[in-house]
């Protein structure tokens, strides 16, 4: 079959496009699982558990079902809390106290859920030919769990050192009370307690390789307790976790031979890495560029998605986000921050597609890092939004898979458009999903304090999955969207409560409802 240059209105007969002959060439992680093609659903926060942390719901498979009956690549799931008292937020999926293999509704619904992802449902036969991989994302939120987020509420996150969050900064005297508010400060862990974490990780896997999916991702990225131990700013420990880059990240390698060492070796094991987090003193890309490769060395992990960024600098989740420029300011270098070009326009230049993928520039430099011989995969997410963005990324040889969130949360058949071999790939108003925009985003964006904008973005997305979780198409355009959005979120997973609230009882209840009215709206950030 012939592919397409792309130039003219329709593909000839009997040719692909070569957009969509390059996205859709399947992935063979080095485990040996392979992905029919390179377009990954990325991770994100669903907030759609019981109330206090849960199971999968039935409005989980209802979401995850419009997923998989697209033509996804790779499904990667939001997160699921290892630690019922370390919510990243009170709707969470959690796990509950082991032992987990022997709790026979905890495996059956994640073996539902499981089959839900892959497409699978119903079927006998354990071939899923080219149904998605369903990766499931594992995270403890450590010193980013909202007070009483599962806990009692005097009681504090965990955290590598006890370093409080600074995530309301800019409202200058009042944001050291806020912050100490939400977040309290948090207590340096234990060596005891960094094995337990990493023994939860690995037996967390376990139970997801028995219910059927295909791996699982560590998340190691956005602030969260992994991230946490990466980053100098947040680790000040001065035993074998901290002081040197190597030893901030013991912990992760340590945890990625735990989970290998408790899943079959055709389970896939991944983690999320940020590229930096954007704030001084924090995780530079060079810091990064180590932690990429002593994964790779390990010869265990299967692929790497790369992001960047955590609730202190949540940049990364606004319009107009350039990790360039973002690296450029920390190093003190004069640099224009140019903004992405308006998304809303169908019409995309060149220019705009070659940095479309925010992360690229340290895959670029992530691949040149790479032990010779290693299979490790590399999947940025972030920007992501047209086939010809999508299909730039990957023409530069440096980047495997393509993660893509938002966009999946308002056109969940996003594959369906940008594989279509009938349209060519210089037709870009139908190569594309359409374009959308988020209301009232510009003018939180124009306030000094990032977060605002952020949350704002991230929780109107949420709103377009809880459509979709309700089994209703997602409505960006209508009026009515935000008040809906926000009625559609939290009034279902706040009568839903899981039975059995946690060991913290009403009090934990009780500051979880504050974290939430509080907390959700400013702080709820894209995992």
């Amino acid at each position: 079959m012939q592919v397409e240059n792309g130039k003219g209105g329709k593909p000839a007969a009997g040719s692909v496009p070569s957009g969509v002959a390059l996205l859709s060439q399947p992935l063979e992680l080095p485990c040996g699982r392979v992905a029919p093609n390179r377009l990954v659903k990325a991770p994100m926060e669903e907030m759609m558990g019981h109330f206090g942390g849960s199971a999968p719901t039935e409005r989980i498979l209802r979401l995850y079902r419009h997923w998989a009956k697209s033509q996804w690549g790779i499904i990667i799931t939001g997160n699921v809390c290892v630690d019922s008292t370390h919510l990243g937020l009170p709707f969470d999926m959690a796990l509950p106290e082991p032992p987990f293999l022997e709790n026979e509704d905890l495996v059956k619904r994640f073996k539902a859920y499981a089959k839900v992802c892959k497409g699978i449902e119903g079927e006998s036969s354990t071939s899923t030919g080219n149904k998605p991989l369903a990766i499931v994302q594992l995270v403890h939120a450590g010193r980013q769990s909202l007070r009483g987020s599962g806990r009692a509420p005097w009681k504090p996150s965990l955290a590598p050192s006890a370093i409080p969050m600074k995530t309301a900064k800019d409202l200058g005297v009042v944001g050291k009370p806020l912050d100490w508010l939400l977040w309290g400060v948090p207590s340096a862990m234990t060596v005891d307690q960094i094995h337990w974490l990493i023994q939860r990780f690995a037996d967390a896997s376990q139970l997801m390789a028995a219910a059927g999916f295909d791996g699982v991702e560590l998340h190691a990225s956005h602030g969260y307790q992994l991230a946490a131990f990466l980053s100098p700013r947040t680790n000040t420990r001065t035993d074998a976790y901290g002081g040197s880059s190597r030893n901030r990240a013991r912990l992760l390698l340590e945890m990625v031979e735990a989970v290998r060492a408790k899943v079959p070796r055709d389970f896939a094991v991944g983690v999320k890495l940020n590229s930096s987090d954007y704030i001084q003193g924090g995780l530079t890309e060079e810091d990064a560029l180590e932690n990429v490769k002593w994964l790779a060395e390990t010869g265990m992990c299967d692929f790497v998605e790369v992001s960047g960024g955590n609730y202190e600098n949540p940049s990364f989740l606004t319009d107009g986000f350039d990790a360039d420029a973002e690296t450029a300011k920390l190093k003190g270098q004069k640099q224009e921050q140019a903004s992405i070009e308006n998304k809303a326009s169908v019409k995309v230049s060149d220019r705009t597609r070659k940095r479309e993928a925010l992360f690229a520039t340290f895959a670029k430099r992530a691949r040149g890092v790479l032990p010779q011989g290693s299979g490790m995969k590399i999947i940025v997410t972030g920007g992501l939004r047209t086939r010809g963005g999508m299909a730039s990324a990957l023409e530069t040889g440096a980047i495997d898979g393509v993660g893509i969130g938002r966009p999946a949360c308002v056109h969940p058949d996003l594959p369906d458009y940008i594989l279509n071999a009938s349209v060519a790939d210089s037709d870009e108003a139908h190569a594309s999903p359409p374009a959308y925009t988020v209301p009232g985003a510009g003018v939180l964006g124009l306030l000094p304090i990032k977060i605002l904008g952020a949350g704002w973005q991230t929780l109107w997305h949420n709103g377009m999955l809880a459509y979709l979780g309700q089994d209703e198409a997602a409505k960006p355009d209508t009026s009515a969207g935000p008040l809906r959005v926000l009625l559609a979120i939290f009034v279902p997973s706040l009568f839903a409560t899981r039975s059995g609230a946690g060991a913290a009882g009403v009090f934990a209840v009780l500051g979880s409802l504050v974290a939430a009215a509080v907390g959700s709206v400013l702080f709820l950030v894209m995992k």
